[in-house]
């Protein structure tokens, strides 16, 4: 799911490419904590906002409370302990601890960066060959109500 239906994803505060990802739950957008987070999750969340996954990468901070070069959010982190193992269709379907237990600061906030996401989702680019042909994935959510969509290209 993506945008305000419990456990959708949105991309927050973007770089370029790479934003903060946050998600609804309990009728508000939080943050994830990057605590466990490897890079099989960066495909998993852009294939869920509808992004290519392949070359999909996640920005995560050190040990304790290092921070993910993220803009910090603001208000619930609502995921802590994230470990997903590839085969997820969901974030949510990951094992994760139980929601709003976490032991996170916001300059830990998971940071991902889908190839066509962020900013300049809505380039024209060269194109691809790879990731999965057929019909239009869901739209990515953008705060501030840009929408992008990785099939916009031909």
């Amino acid at each position: 799911p993506v945008g305000e239906v419990e456990g959708g994803l949105k991309l927050s505060a973007c770089d370029g490419e790479c934003c903060r990802l946050d998600i609804f739950h309990d009728g508000a957008f939080g943050s994830i904590c990057d605590d466990s987070v490897t890079q099989v999750t960066a495909g998993i969340a852009c294939r869920q906002l509808g992004f290519a996954s392949e070359g999909a990468s996640v920005q995560v901070g050190g040990s304790g409370y290092g921070g993910s070069g993220t803009t910090p959010g603001t208000g619930a982190i609502w995921l802590d302990e994230l470990r997903c193992a590839g085969t997820e269709e969901t974030i949510t379907a990951c094992p994760h601890n139980p929601w709003g237990n976490h032991n996170c600061i916001h300059a830990e906030d998971l940071g991902l960066c889908c190839p066509g996401g962020g900013d300049g989702g809505t380039g024209g680019g060269s194109g691809g060959g790879g990731g999965g042909g057929g019909a239009p994935g869901p739209v990515g959510e953008v705060e501030g109500g840009l929408k992008l969509s990785a099939c916009d290209g031909e």
